[in-house]
């Protein structure tokens, strides 16, 4: 079988039976098609499929892409408001890495994430944001000033981030301790970005109430 047959082959067996082909975890043989140089254009239709296993298959395929994945980043994007936690686990890793540049804004489908009502989701969602770029902040506060007054959280939050350690510790301490848990995560991500300037804020993080930030 030459390559592009095997390629061929693969999508479709996908197609076929997507939830064997998940199960069977055939999409990093997929992905190393990818790797070699099969067409993105060929994943844009996969990331567009109503059907879950293909879609978590794509999904993934495109996190693991990292960069290379930007120019099917639209599609990717669709796929976090997914009612599926799989499927939309991938596109949050995808877009911390695409989100940059004319795509930037997208980063604000990941800070979303940070209420989502499913933990492992706002966890994964919580290490990204601590880990993202200043840019990528600052787009994603506009993103939530420009939405309106139901997004004042993500805004004043995201403000804190931006500002760094210019907010001193007894500001992110304060966040720790407020009654809203979506503030709460953002003085726990404040806390991890500042680990260097104020390590003491870890320990302050762990012995909140809230024990969803215990090991973050």
């Amino acid at each position: 079988m030459t390559q592009n047959g095997a390629e061929e082959q693969l999508i479709d067996d996908l197609m076929t039976d997507p939830q064997r082909f998940d199960e069977d975890g055939r999409a990093h043989a997929l992905l190393q098609r990818y790797f070699a140089g099969l067409p993105l254009d060929t994943l844009r239709p996969l990331l567009r499929s109503d059907n879950v296993f293909v879609q978590r298959t794509a999904s993934f395929i495109a996190s693991e892409l990292g960069s290379q994945a930007s120019g099917v980043i639209d599609d990717v994007v669709s796929l976090v408001s997914s009612s599926d936690m799989h499927v939309q686990w991938y596109p949050m890793e995808a877009l911390a890495v695409c989100a940059r540049g004319e795509h930037v804004e997208e980063f604000a489908h990941v800070v979303e994430m940070l209420a989502n009502t499913e933990v492992p989701l706002r966890r994964l969602a919580m290490r990204l944001v601590a880990n993202a770029e200043l840019p990528q902040l600052e787009a994603a506060r506009r993103h939530f000033e420009s939405s309106g007054q139901c997004h004042g959280t993500h805004q004043q939050g995201l403000l804190a981030l931006i500002a760094g350690s210019r907010i001193g510790p007894a500001v992110i301490v304060a966040m720790l301790g407020d009654g809203d848990a979506l503030v709460r995560r953002y003085g726990a991500i404040a806390a991890r970005r500042l680990m260097r300037e104020y390590p003491d804020l870890i320990s302050q993080v762990r012995s909140t109430d809230d024990p969803e930030l215990h090991d973050f």
